[in-house]
């Protein structure tokens, strides 16, 4: 049975602000089944407006809860959909909110769709207590499928749902750099190292300044950014005072968040992207770096390894190994040739893979995929 263009599609997701994969991704995601040719009514989901929100519990927030579940029903009731996506948190507390609004859509009978921008649901189902386990497990198994960002990612899901159910949609993001990406000097006298990420314990930042200590020891070629909006002070501060104590402040470059204009030339201003993060699922920053034609170095986390290509595209390093990060780095820092042939390989390992093109192929894939086995809206869409 092939699938017309005319699903009526709830999404229940979160669209910017706050930045963040997910959140870009469910704004690329929506434009993607609209230039499908799909009708898109958007619930938004959201609760936190900035990242310092995120995680903190607070009255609007209950209150908001309400709201959301007002505005389901009545789309439910008026708009009768025949699909529900729905962007699923992978933290215990948030998910126990996923289970309510996933109810409503089991009582109305609206098949939904996971949509997994993370990982841990799989312990999230093992290691809470027994009436969170059941929650857990009756929730996801009363899933039609699931996009998963990666097939390692997979892994997260399949205690819940048959591998036959889960689909590999990988992240993309648009081209900033218009086809055009600037040249750069191969006898340059100084080698940039840049992190770009908001500044998380998670995302590596404390990792990177280890690794530029022992870089700047062996290569006095080499200078570092580190940029990223501050999430935490006292983290930050740590930062700040490791980069003082060990006397990087002429070396390492902290110039906080960048965006538009000046993100684009940070990334044309450098030599090597390093993002040595230890909890990820699919970090957008790569593929912005790929795109740029900058050498990755990045941890064995999620699917990252897919998307880096060890000794193609940059090299993959085990989280927190700061001797292993340290070696790939120097050998980009004194092998120009080297990190100009891994940065072109990354262009276009993101032009074949990971454009907007390359994405929304790839979710007309997927709706075709999952119409296989549950046909979608069979009275109407559906030939």
């Amino acid at each position: 049975m092939r699938l017309k263009n005319n699903i009526k599609i709830i999404l229940i997701g979160q669209l910017p602000p706050p930045v963040h994969g997910s959140n870009v991704m469910a704004a690329l995601f929506t434009e993607s089944l609209q230039k499908l040719g799909h009708e898109v009514e958007i619930i938004q989901k959201t609760f936190s407006r900035t990242m310092n929100e995120v995680e903190k519990i607070s009255f609007l927030k209950v209150l908001k809860i309400f709201t959301i579940c007002y505005q389901l029903l009545q789309s439910l009731r008026s708009r009768r959909p025949d699909l529900c996506f729905y962007f699923n948190t992978v933290k215990l507390r948030a998910f126990v909110v996923d289970a309510l609004f996933l109810l409503i859509l089991r009582f109305f009978k609206v098949p939904y769709i996971l949509y997994s921008h993370g990982k841990g649901l799989r312990h999230m189902g093992v290691r809470s207590n027994p009436f969170s386990r059941a929650l857990v497990q009756k929730t996801l198994r009363g899933a039609t499928g699931a996009l998963v960002l990666g097939e390692r990612l997979k892994e997260d899901l399949t205690p819940y749902l048959e591998a036959k159910r889960l689909f590999v949609l990988p992240n993309a993001i648009p081209d900033q750099t218009g086809g055009q990406v600037p040249s750069r000097p191969q006898k340059n006298p100084t080698v940039k190292i840049l992190f770009l990420a908001n500044l998380k314990e998670s995302k590596g930042p404390w990792e990177f300044l280890q690794m530029a200590r022992e870089v700047a020891a062996k290569a006095p070629q080499a200078r570092f950014i580190m940029a990223g909006p501050r999430v935490n002070e006292d983290f930050y501060r740590r930062l700040l005072d490791f980069i003082a104590k060990e006397n990087l402040e002429a070396l390492v470059a902290v110039p906080g968040g960048l965006y538009g204009a000046d993100k684009e030339r940070v990334y044309c201003e450098s030599d090597i992207f390093v993002f040595p993060t230890y909890n990820e699922a699919f970090p957008l920053v790569n593929l912005e770096a790929m795109q740029w034609e900058l050498p990755v170095v990045s941890s064995d986390e999620g699917a990252i390894p897919e998307v880096v290509m060890d000794g193609v595209t940059g090299y993959i390093v085990n989280p927190r190994d700061i001797g292993q990060l340290t070696d790939r780095v120097l050998r980009l820092v004194h092998d120009p040739e080297l990190r100009l042939r891994m940065g072109k390989a990354g262009r276009q390992r993101y032009e074949e893979h990971y454009s907007i093109e390359a994405y929304r192929k790839n979710l007309a894939k997927a709706l075709e995929y999952f119409n296989g086995f549950f046909p979608i809206n069979q009275g109407h869409n559906v030939t």
